[in-house]
């Protein structure tokens, strides 16, 4: 069931946090949990699209997103204590959640962030959340035909993660990452009729 802590597929406006980076924001998370809003609205939109690309239905995929973020807040203090740590163990946490997700594949009862109460966190319109599935869908559909390795690393790399931060969420090499994204890449483009050179990912 949905929690009443719930992401947006909306990105919000630019805040002062984001000039912190994540490693000062996690040490502020440590010191008191209230001070986790932060990380949840620069990371949020990202974790959610990444669980809509891996479970292709939007409810299931706010409740991941939840889950997600409940879990890291409450590891919180295993983080590294550095800026380029957070997003590939955030992300990690997302790859797990989805995987059992798919072993399960029905809801868990969430438990509500209580800790994050007072976050403000405006849901999109019906018509952008709509528009945003079914570009989602169309997507999935494409990537649904490549083999599971090829189809993850694409998938992490639409959440905006590096080539080494996705070799460290698949615990692979960044080698075994580049072949996996360059066959997964070549064989979307030919699904798409595109021509090989003309679809660009950036490390």
């Amino acid at each position: 069931m949905r929690t009443g802590w719930q992401p947006a597929l909306t990105t919000m406006a630019p805040s002062p946090t984001d000039e912190v980076g994540d490693a000062e924001l996690v040490r502020r998370a440590e010191g008191h949990a209230t001070a986790f809003g932060p990380l949840y609205l620069r990371y949020r939109d990202r974790v959610l699209r990444y669980c809509l690309y891996r479970l292709g239905d939007l409810a299931e995929a706010e409740d991941a997103t939840s889950a997600v973020f409940i879990n890291a807040l409450r590891g919180i203090t295993s983080v590294h204590d550095d800026d380029t740590a957070f997003r590939p163990w955030l992300f990690r946490i997302a790859h797990n959640e989805v995987v059992d997700r798919y072993k399960r594949r029905s809801l868990r009862p969430e438990t509500a962030l209580a800790a994050a109460d007072d976050l403000v966190d405006p849901g999109p319109s019906p018509e952008e959340a709509a528009m945003t599935v079914e570009a989602v869908g169309r997507l999935r559909t494409l990537l649904g035909g490549l083999p599971p390795r090829e189809r993850a690393v694409l998938e992490l790399r639409l959440a905006d993660l590096t080539t080494t931060e996705i070799a460290a969420v698949l615990g692979s090499t960044e080698g075994s990452v580049w072949t996996a994204q360059s066959r997964g890449l070549a064989k979307v483009r030919d699904a798409m009729g595109v021509r090989t050179g003309s679809v660009r990912v950036n490390a």
